[in-house]
């Protein structure tokens, strides 16, 4: 039976939600260690995804050439502009995954959550071409709080938002969204890494405005009391106005499938 890849929201190019994707906490540097330690070669990079490059200007220093893949032209923007041509080894490239003019071989690819919008059933076929010999695809996510205080108080809020949009936390319909890849994908491993940080509550509170779901050209009016409500859960755990957390970093490892696994 033939795939329906889920649409890439639109979100993505509003220029709001790019903006606060700059207060994503990053991925714990061991992530990063690991990820060079999976490539065969420190020679060429592919970044599926890239959204503003927080994995490919993190990584870029250790490969000859990194290509960063995106459809967002805004999310690009971005990434050059907080780049700033600290890596002209790196080619931002404005397409989709299943379009993109790659120039592999590579030794590694990497994609975040941004693998879920993809049409795995030509992207994951297209992968395996593209990779060198036993070079594997990473894919990572994960860089919410995990570990804190205040984080039930927090997620309490998160959910009452999901059911008041007429919605169920974690429902069928995410869970086959974030599955979908699962059959062309055989994996070789997993790792989780963990890192402390400290933010702001406006910052952390902005950062959930860079995902899909709560976009404020989504939500309109109610946006501030959607902040207002996680300000209130996190404001009795802040000192000086920030708050502490930990983020815990999913890395799965393997081989993108030629064809589908049923």
């Amino acid at each position: 039976m033939a795939e329906t890849p889920a649409p890439f929201p639109e979100a993505f190019e509003d220029s709001d939600v790019v903006r606060c994707y700059r207060h994503r906490a990053p991925y714990p540097a061991a992530l990063h260690d690991r990820l060079f330690e999976l490539a065969a070669a420190g020679g060429r990079l592919l970044d599926l995804g890239c959204g503003p490059g927080k994995l490919a200007r993190a990584l870029a220093g250790r490969f000859a050439a990194v290509d960063a893949v995106d459809p967002s032209a805004a999310m690009l923007a971005e990434a050059r502009a907080l780049d700033d041509g600290a890596h002209p080894n790196i080619r931002w490239i404005e397409a989709r995954a299943e379009d993109a003019p790659l120039a592999g071989p590579y030794d590694l690819v990497v994609a975040g959550a941004a693998i879920h919008w993809m049409d795995h059933g030509r992207v994951m076929p297209m992968l395996a071409r593209a990779l060198c010999p036993g070079a594997p695809l990473a894919l990572v996510d994960g860089d919410g709080p995990a570990e804190a205080d205040w984080l039930q108080a927090y997620q309490d809020v998160i959910v009452r938002w999901v059911e008041r949009g007429g919605r169920r936390w974690q429902d069928a319909a995410h869970t086959a969204l974030v599955t979908a890849h699962l059959p062309w994908f055989d994996t070789d491993g997993t790792e989780r890494f963990t890192a402390e940080v400290r933010q702001r509550v406006e910052d952390l509170i902005a950062a959930e405005h860079s995902r899909a779901t709560w976009a404020r050209s989504r939500m309109g009016a109610e946006a501030a009391s959607f902040d207002a409500d996680l300000r209130r859960a996190l404001e009795p755990f802040a000192h000086r106005g920030e708050v502490v957390y930990r983020t815990r970093a999913t890395l799965a490892w393997g081989r993108p499938r030629a064809e589908r696994r049923d």
